[in-house]
């Protein structure tokens, strides 16, 4: 008997064993290939032109770059290295002013994701509430070079009152845990203090207070708690708190597109000379809201070109995250309403009130980098041109997300740069077009980049990976549904 057990406990434990070492497989096998990312170098960019948006061309220009930063900007020499462009024209790097990263149960998407916003031109993003604590490795690991991706920042986990609808926020009942939270997460690297829908009055004015301290900027949804005319030095994220001066937001809403649309002028006066003494910014991200239309009717709002890029699972999961329009009234209501955000932020531009770029990214249909230029294309058409809509993405962003860092082709700025071809136009299809692409000193010729997208596209949409992935995101949805029905 004493034989059996031990050839029992023998066997049992072979089989354990082979089944770890197969999941363990299996999980190697679903992780994306390893794109090779340059060293940091210093070197010379002779003969460009020097295009900082809303300021004028600056022809014949050398940049000399060194540890990862401009160190200096003159007129070209003979003398100088051969160009790598000729005649081509440099800009800042994109900046994508708000984003999510996947977690790390969306196995392999955190590297997709990075490696999508240098496809696009991106150089720098800001997530705007971490879906892990992961987030704060892959910022790292992308600094460190061992990750090819844009330069990040992050606010860590949004401050949010203890009925929170974000599964990973910190619930906050008092100023007393709100003044603890913010210095915990400055102490954790954070660059940012997220606000949220459900922070309660005194617990949001004491984030206020202890994020201006800490000299962390204060962002995020209007809490339904607080009424706009008492907020200073806020980014304001899509239009929450705007509509609703003189009448209580909707509870279950952060705000309605309805309620965007029956602003009146008289309104919108007030709304932007109250921006303006409280020091007010808008981030607006209308390609998040059109993209999301997709699933209220994918005939007339077709997929854009980027989704082949990112695995089929998503699809499925989106749903989870947030809900669409549904029937056409709903979808004629966010039509209408996203014209009349798109009108009122070019009245804020002109009122002298910072409009940011950004996209939400991990929001249903909406791609990485290339969400960002879709983005862009609605700020061009409010804005009256593809370069105050750029001047949003790069020189306003940058103010926002790292002042004095990025943003802007400076002596002591990064050197997150993108080279556009020999006689492009400055306008948003030449920025897409681009022919090199720095990040901190990292040099990626686009050659490089896309055939790594090529690369990571046979990867996340082959046969193995959309099997296993798709199977989890059923069985989540399932679960999700089940619990929803409750």
């Amino acid at each position: 008997m004493t034989d059996l057990v031990r050839r029992v406990g023998f066997w049992s434990s072979g089989i354990l064993g082979a089944l770890a070492l197969a999941m363990a497989l299996g999980a190697w096998m679903l992780l994306p290939p390893e794109v090779p990312v340059p060293p940091r170098s210093d070197r010379m960019i002779a003969q460009v032109t020097i295009w900082n948006p809303s300021e004028p061309l600056r022809p014949d220009q050398t940049i000399i770059v060194k540890d990862g930063r401009i160190a200096e900007i003159r007129p070209s020499r003979p003398d100088d290295d051969p160009p790598i462009c000729p005649d081509c024209i440099v800009m800042p790097g994109l900046i994508d002013a708000h984003i999510h990263t996947p977690p790390q149960l969306a196995i392999g998407n955190q590297r997709l994701f990075s490696l999508l916003y240098l496809k696009y031109g991106v150089t720098s993003v800001r997530d705007l509430g971490q879906t892990d604590d992961s987030i704060a490795d892959l910022q790292t690991d992308i600094a460190a070079g061992r990750i090819a991706g844009p330069r990040m920042y992050r606010c860590g986990p949004v401050l949010d009152g203890a009925q929170s609808s974000w599964p990973s926020a910190l619930r906050i009942e008092g100023g007393a845990q709100a003044v603890s939270a913010v210095k915990t997460l400055k102490a954790s690297g954070a660059s940012c203090i997220k606000a949220y829908t459900g922070l309660s009055r005194d617990a949001f004015t004491a984030a206020a207070t202890e994020a201006k301290r800490q000299g962390l900027p204060l962002v995020g949804h209007t809490p339904h708690a607080v009424n706009l005319r008492d907020v200073s030095d806020f980014e304001v994220q899509h239009f929450t708190g705007l509509p609703y001066l003189r009448r209580s937001p909707p509870s279950d809403f952060d705000y309605r597109s309805k309620d965007v649309s029956a602003m009146t002028e008289a309104d919108i006066a007030e709304l932007l000379a109250l921006m303006k003494v409280n020091r007010l910014a808008i981030l607006p991200t209308q390609a998040n809201q059109k993209a999301r239309l997709t699933a209220s009717d994918r005939q007339r709002f077709p997929p854009t070109e980027g989704l082949r890029h990112l695995p089929a699972f998503w699809e499925q999961a989106w749903p989870m995250i947030v809900a669409h329009p549904e029937g056409a009234e709903a979808v004629a209501a966010d039509l209408d309403g996203i014209a009349a955000e798109l009108a009122f932020v070019g009245k804020a531009r002109l009122a002298g009130i910072d409009v940011l770029a950004g996209t939400d990214v991990v929001m249903p249909y909406v791609v990485p980098g290339e969400s960002l230029h879709l983005q862009l294309a609605m700020l061009s058409d409010a804005f009256g041109g593809d370069e105050a809509a750029l001047g949003a993405a790069t020189v306003v962003n940058g103010r926002h997300v790292d002042p004095g860092r990025i943003g802007r082709i400076a002596v002591g700025n990064f050197s997150d740069l993108l080279i556009l071809p020999k006689g492009a136009r400055p306008d948003l299809a030449a920025v897409r077009d681009w022919r090199f692409l720095m990040v901190g000193g990292r040099m990626y010729p686009r050659a490089q980049i896309d055939a790594a997208v090529e690369r990571y596209d046979r990867h996340f949409r082959g046969a193995y990976y959309e099997t296993v992935m798709n199977g989890l995101a059923g069985i989540l949805v399932s679960s999700f549904g089940r619990q929803e029905s409750q």
